[in-house]
């Protein structure tokens, strides 16, 4: 990523980067944060900083000791049935309510969804993550409810954390990725019954890829 993107605050920008890299594992569990380091890499300064390790320990991503500093929380898998638990509510949740209040413009953005799942370059576990998070976020757009919405982000990246965690274990998860042609499909038609079961399904399925890796 590098470069501060326009429009990004820079607590913003601190955060969005060493989000991702606590999320895809280049800051490992466990490891301390040198923020000095981290200030200089991403060009700003320290209220910046601190506002974004404020929101990444919101998110249980960093924890915070008087004495130790700041250190990359662990990865737990006893949290997997909690965080699976939680998502399989919110999930089907906002799946419903996208089935509910899908317009036209979001049918757009969720058939270029289902084009990408089409897609034979979707290969890779990388890509398949990616792909991932880009139908979650539209269907979480197309749910229209920002509370929700805002829990749904924070869980998912503890799931995709997990995910990343155990990915070495993992045959390819396309798979897994493409089980959700049938759950957009059934948010453009309209179908909350079967969209919030569909979405229900996933999340279990994806807890039993990450338990069977372990």
């Amino acid at each position: 990523m590098g470069s501060k993107s326009a429009g990004r605050t820079l607590a913003e920008h601190a955060y969005a980067e060493l989000r991702e890299r606590i999320i895809d594992m280049r800051l490992p569990p466990g490891s301390a944060v040198d923020e000095e380091s981290l200030m200089r890499e991403l060009g700003v300064g320290r209220t910046p900083m601190r506002e974004a390790v404020k929101r990444l320990e919101s998110d249980r991503l960093l924890t915070v000791y008087p004495r130790r500093g700041t250190i990359i929380s662990e990865v737990n898998i006893k949290d997997l049935r909690a965080i699976s638990d939680a998502r399989r509510v919110l999930e089907a949740f906002a799946a419903r309510r996208a089935a509910e209040h899908v317009t036209d413009d979001d049918r757009v953005v969720l058939r270029g969804c289902l084009e990408e799942l089409s897609h034979d370059g979707v290969g890779s576990n990388q890509d398949a993550m990616a792909l991932d998070e880009r139908i979650h976020r539209a269907i979480y757009a197309t749910m229209r409810n920002t509370y929700v919405e805002a829990t749904l982000i924070q869980y998912f990246s503890l799931s995709q954390r997990m995910w990343n965690f155990v990915l070495a274990g993992l045959a390819p998860i396309t798979g897994n990725v493409h089980e959700h042609a049938e759950l957009v499909n059934a948010i453009i038609d309209g179908d909350p019954e079967r969209a919030a079961k569909l979405a229900e399904e996933h999340v279990t399925h994806f807890e039993d890829l990450v338990r069977a890796a372990l």
